[in-house]
C-alpha cells in the first residue's frame, strides 16, 4: 500500500508541467503580498487624500 502511495508521489514530482504553475502562483503570492505592504504603508495619506476631497465634495455641494 505505501508502495502505491510512493509511486503516485513519484510521478506527480517528476512532472514538469506543474512546475510552471507553481512558479506563477508564488509570483502572485509575491505581487499580492507587495501589494499589501505598499498599501499599509501609504494608509495614512490615502486616508487624507479621501477625507480632503469629502471635503471638497461637501463645499461643492452645499454651495460653500
Amino acid at each position: 500500500m505505501f508502495t502505491y502511495y510512493y509511486l503516485i508521489l513519484k510521478s506527480y514530482m517528476e512532472r514538469e508541467e506543474g512546475q510552471d504553475l507553481i512558479e506563477y502562483a508564488l509570483i502572485a503570492g509575491l505581487l499580492a503580498l507587495a501589494a499589501v505592504a505598499a498599501l499599509m504603508a501609504l494608509g495614512g495619506s490615502i486616508q487624507s487624500m479621501w477625507e480632503a476631497l469629502s471635503a471638497a465634495v461637501q463645499n461643492a455641494t452645499s454651495g460653500g
